[in-house]
């Protein structure tokens, strides 16, 4: 279980591309997947500095017997990632690159004094990691984004939004 920091659950490939997963925040669980005695299918890794309990299998397996209100956390915590992998797929495969970023950003922004900002953390790498696309198609997915008046960056290459972004290109 994660206490505090943040952690990127991901895969990456010989090339170094990667594809992340998702974010894990203070009070999330992870690993849960090793119950099933199968090879890890993701790897995790720490954002910021983050600190972690661990629990070996079997006591795990005997919270899970001893404690049915924790085995029903674990169930609802594994539909919810499950449903948000199914987004995922859809939105890979039924979504342009544009939708994609444009639905990151979207769902990141945090509103700063009366101002939506994207996380600092956001990169071009960053985004194009948890969007599945190239670096250099969100260069150009954001480029437009500001051309088209839906972001603003300043000097220190933050992102504001600035009006509702895009649905659909």
């Amino acid at each position: 279980m994660l206490i505090q920091g943040q952690l990127k659950v991901y895969s990456g490939n010989s090339k170094g591309r990667e594809v992340v997963y998702n974010i894990l925040e203070p009070g999330e669980f992870f690993g849960e997947m090793m119950l099933d005695g199968e090879p890890r299918s993701a790897s995790v890794k720490a954002v910021v500095d983050s600190e972690c309990v661990l629990v070996p299998a079997d006591e795990l397996s005997g919270m899970l017997l001893a404690h049915p209100e924790f085995a029903e956390c674990l169930v609802l915590t594994l539909i919810s990632r499950l449903r948000n992998a199914t987004g995922k797929i859809r939105s890979l495969a039924l979504d342009g690159v544009y939708e994609r970023v444009a639905a990151l950003l979207a769902d990141a922004a945090v509103l700063d004094g009366d101002v939506l900002r994207v996380p600092r953390s956001f990169t071009q790498l960053e985004i194009s990691t948890r969007v599945g696309a190239s670096r250099e198609m969100v260069n150009h997915v954001l480029r437009d984004l500001v051309r088209g008046g839906f972001i603003l960056k300043d000097k220190q290459h933050r992102m504001t939004i600035v009006k509702a972004l895009p649905k659909h290109w």
